[in-house]
């Protein structure tokens, strides 16, 4: 767990969110734009297994009385019930007990909530959302003949999405990291596409 490399809690509100890993970080940040961005302290887990780990070390912080809300980013990989434990087991560790509905905050203090990517009952993750906004239908369309000609054998379907991003991400005239494809305007993935409002609406709400 890294701990050390997340911001400390501030003494003022503030929405915490925790993520599994860095790719959801760096969407998130993007999705959210720079002014809701503000308002957020983003946590970062090394991997969706230790999102419960990071929230019982938010609950110890002493500023952890000033979070207004405090939302989970995870993907539901392969296994949704796998994923809903996993959602169970942090929010127990911030002290709740209850279901959560996907992509709404509770009305408690503070406010709970949780977005399993790509939909909240789809297996996948967020290569999913990303693969539908990408900017070059053309270069898509390769990929696809691609994957269907090298037919890869991916073990889940949230394999399958990554292994497609990175061979689009791969033969773009300027290769770019996974970051630096969410560049408003720049990246070669549209942040501003629709398939990621779900997300949007819920980080907006945090």
């Amino acid at each position: 767990m890294s701990r050390r490399l997340n911001p400390s809690l501030p003494r003022q509100p503030f929405g915490l969110l925790l993520v599994e890993g860095g790719d959801e970080r760096a969407l998130c940040e993007a999705i959210a734009g720079p002014t809701t961005w503000a308002g957020l302290f983003c946590w970062t887990a090394s991997g969706r297994q230790d999102l419960k780990n990071l929230a019982a070390l938010a609950r110890l912080d002493p500023n952890f009385v000033h979070a207004r809300s405090v939302g989970l980013v995870l993907d539901v990989e392969d296994d949704l019930q796998e994923s809903l434990r996993i959602v169970a087991d942090t929010l127990a560790a911030l002290g709740h007990h209850a279901a959560v509905a996907h992509g709404i905050l509770t009305e408690q203090s503070p406010q709970l909530g949780v977005f399993l990517a790509p939909d909240g009952a789809t297996p996948g993750s967020i290569e999913l959302l990303c693969r539908q906004a990408v900017r070059d239908p053309r270069l898509a369309a390769c990929v696809d003949s691609l994957v269907a000609c090298a037919q890869p054998r991916h073990s889940t379907v949230a394999l399958a999405a990554k292994g497609w991003l990175n061979a689009y991400l791969a033969m773009l005239p300027e290769q770019q990291r996974f970051h630096q494809t969410l560049v408003s305007g720049k990246g070669a993935i549209d942040v501003s596409h629709p398939v990621f409002e779900p997300l949007r609406h819920f980080l907006h709400s945090l």
